[in-house]
C-alpha cells in the first residue's frame, strides 16, 4: 500500500499549481524529490532517517527543516529560495498552496526559482565551460562567505580533534550498516587527527572554524549570467555545517578531481589560499579531501540501497567506488 507521500509524488504531474507549468520533470536524491515545473522547482523531503545524521521521519520535522533550509540558503542564493509551501488535497487532486491558505497539509515543500540544469556546475565542467576566470569569481564568493560566516564558542568546539574523530567514526559506522569497506580509510583519517592536534588547534586559533556550507560540491552550484547560486546548504544537522572552512574547499576540490579536472582542483586550492591568506590550509586539505570522498561514497551507497533497478544501483555503486579510489589517492598525500 502506498503512503500519502508516495501518492503525492506519483500524481504531482496532475497537481494544481498557483502558476503556469511548462513541464514537469522529477529529480531524485537519497533524501529528496525535486519537481521542476519550468519557472519554479519544488523540493520534497523523503520520510527517511539516516543514522544519527538526519531525521525527516515525520511531517513536523520535514516542515521544520524546509523552513530552516530557506533561511540558511538565502545567504548564498538570494531570491532563488522563495519559501515553504504546503500540499493539500482538493477532491482527488493535489494542490500546492501557501502556508496561510486553507487546507490540511499533507506534505510541505521548499519552493525555488528553477534554473536550467545546463547551468549547474558539474554540467558546465563536463562541457568544458569552466575556466580560471570562472573559478576566480567562485573563489571570491567563497572567501567572502567564509570571512562573514558566523562563529562562536559552540561552533569553535567542532574544530577540536575529538569532534573530528567522532564525525569520522559516525561516517564509517553508517557505512558499515550498508556495506563492507577497507578499514584503511577510517584508520588513516583517525591517525591524522591523533598526530596533528597542534594543527587542529592552530586552525581554531586562526578562526577557521565557522558555520560553513557543509555540502559544497559541483551539483550544488549554479552559474548563470555571471552570478553564482550556491544552494543546498545543510539544514538537517548543524554539526555538519559547524566545521573548518577547509571542508568546503576540500569538497569542491575533490569533486573537480572526480570530474577529471585535477588541473582545476589545484587551481582552486592554491588561489583560495592566496585570496584568503589561509596558509595552513595546505597542511589539512588532503586529509579533508579524503574524508569528503568517503562521505560522498556513503551517499552513493545509500542511494543505491534505495533502488530496485539493477543498472541504476550499479551506477551509484560505481560512483562510490570512484570516490573510494580518490580517498585512497589522497591518503598518500597526508
Amino acid at each position: 500500500m502506498r503512503t500519502e507521500q508516495e501518492d503525492i509524488v506519483l500524481h504531482f504531474k496532475n497537481a494544481i499549481f498557483p502558476h503556469k507549468v511548462s513541464h514537469i520533470r522529477i529529480l531524485e536524491t537519497h533524501i529528496s524529490w525535486i519537481f521542476l515545473t519550468g519557472k519554479y522547482a519544488y523540493k520534497l523531503k523523503k520520510p527517511v532517517k539516516f543514522g544519527k545524521v538526519l531525521d525527516f521521519s515525520n511531517i513536523r520535522l520535514r516542515k521544520k527543516f524546509c523552513q530552516k533550509e530557506v533561511v540558511l540558503n538565502t545567504i548564498l542564493c538570494g531570491q532563488m529560495y522563495q519559501g515553504v509551501v504546503k500540499i493539500v488535497k482538493a477532491g482527488n487532486i493535489y494542490k500546492i498552496v501557501n502556508l496561510k491558505e486553507a487546507g490540511k497539509p499533507l506534505e510541505f515543500a521548499v519552493k525555488m526559482l528553477e534554473i536550467p540544469q545546463k547551468f549547474r556546475m558539474d554540467n558546465l565542467v563536463d562541457h568544458n565551460k569552466v575556466n580560471h576566470g570562472t573559478l576566480d569569481m567562485l573563489i571570491d564568493t567563497l572567501v567572502k562567505f567564509h570571512n562573514l560566516a558566523r562563529t562562536n564558542a559552540t561552533i569553535i568546539d567542532f574544530g577540536i580533534p575529538r569532534i573530528m574523530k567522532s564525525k569520522i567514526r559516525e561516517n564509517f559506522r553508517t557505512l558499515s550498516y550498508l556495506t563492507r569497506i577497507d578499514t584503511i580509510f577510517e584508520d588513516k583519517l583517525i591517525l591524522f587527527t591523533k598526530e596533528n592536534s597542534r594543527l587542529f588547534h592552530q586552525r581554531i586559533k586562526e578562526s577557521r572554524i565557522k558555520d560553513i556550507h557543509g555540502d559544497l560540491y559541483l551539483k550544488n552550484i549554479f552559474f548563470i549570467k555571471g552570478k553564482f547560486y550556491i544552494y543546498d546548504r545543510i539544514e538537517f544537522n548543524d554539526s555538519l555545517r559547524y566545521a573548518d572552512v577547509a571542508e568546503d574547499v576540500a569538497h569542491l576540490a575533490m569533486d573537480l578531481d572526480y570530474h577529471g579536472r585535477e588541473d582545476l582542483q589545484q587551481y582552486i586550492i592554491s588561489n583560495y589560499i592566496r585570496k584568503s591568506n589561509d596558509t595552513s590550509l595546505m597542511n589539512i586539505i588532503y586529509f579533508m579531501m579524503s574524508y569528503k570522498s568517503c562521505v560522498r561514497a556513503k551517499v552513493s551507497i545509500f542511494r543505491a540501497s534505495q533502488l530496485a533497478n539493477a543498472s541504476q544501483k550499479l551506477k551509484h555503486m560505481s560512483e562510490a567506488d570512484h570516490h573510494f579510489k580518490l580517498a585512497r589517492k589522497y591518503i598518500e598525500l597526508f
